[in-house]
């Protein structure tokens, strides 16, 4: 049976319906006079939702990297998304103000297919280089990279690992978590996964991430 208008029963006034709202809080990790870049530089955070609300940590990360004028690129993997996503909003605003911004949209997302051929467009069309899963394969992977200027001429980063989609409505509903972390072995498997992912091949090895198909299956097993 499709159960999918069960979720219309949240828009009808009927009280005995409902169970008491809960909203997902601010976490405690996180403040606001710092930007989430420098917290994250500064320890790894991790965030459960929807206990905590993916609006005042993920998505103020990636809203305060489109205007950071160090920030250089911004790469991530797409699978479902919000009608209304704030989540493209930050991306599209990133490459107008000149940054390399990579996604790879995946447009086998069951259901989501057509939504998210829609959503490549509204990237491409400002300016955002857009490419898609793998042939014989679909990358559910929910993986962020985020390349700063640092003093030096150096650079640092941010990888952001989670088990739900970039989805604003779906955090307050489902249980995931994401990780926040500048870990530098971190970010380096994380290039490598867009990397092989721009060049439609498989990582062959990294020194952090589990990434199938190739390096996911063997090292659990040791484990």
């Amino acid at each position: 049976l499709d159960l999918s208008y069960l979720f219309s029963l949240e828009e009808l006034d009927i009280p005995e319906l409902k169970y008491t709202p809960r909203i997902p809080q601010k976490s405690s990790a996180l403040v606001d006079t710092r930007s989430v870049f420098s917290q994250v530089k500064a320890k790894d955070i991790l965030l459960s939702y929807p206990f905590e609300s993916i609006d005042s940590s993920f998505i103020r990360l990636l809203r305060e990297s489109a205007a950071d004028p160090k920030v250089t690129s911004i790469k991530i993997t797409l699978y479902r998304l919000a009608r209304n996503s704030r989540v493209i909003d930050a991306l599209c605003s990133a490459a107008d103000n000149g940054k390399d911004v990579l996604v790879m949209i995946e447009l086998r997302a069951r259901f989501d297919e057509a939504n998210n051929i829609e959503w490549s467009k509204v990237l491409q069309r400002s300016g955002v280089r857009v490419i898609y899963g793998p042939k014989n394969f679909k990358a559910h992977s929910k993986l962020l990279l985020i390349k700063r200027k640092a003093a030096g001429g150096s650079f640092d980063y941010v990888t952001q690992i989670g088990t739900g989609n970039y989805n604003e409505k779906t955090s307050r509903l489902y249980t995931d978590l994401t990780l926040m972390t500048a870990d530098r072995e971190i970010a380096a498997d994380a290039e490598k996964v867009f990397d092989c992912l721009e060049t439609d091949s498989f990582v062959q090895e990294t020194n952090r991430l589990l990434v199938a198909p190739l390096c996911m299956r063997d090292p659990i097993l040791s484990m």
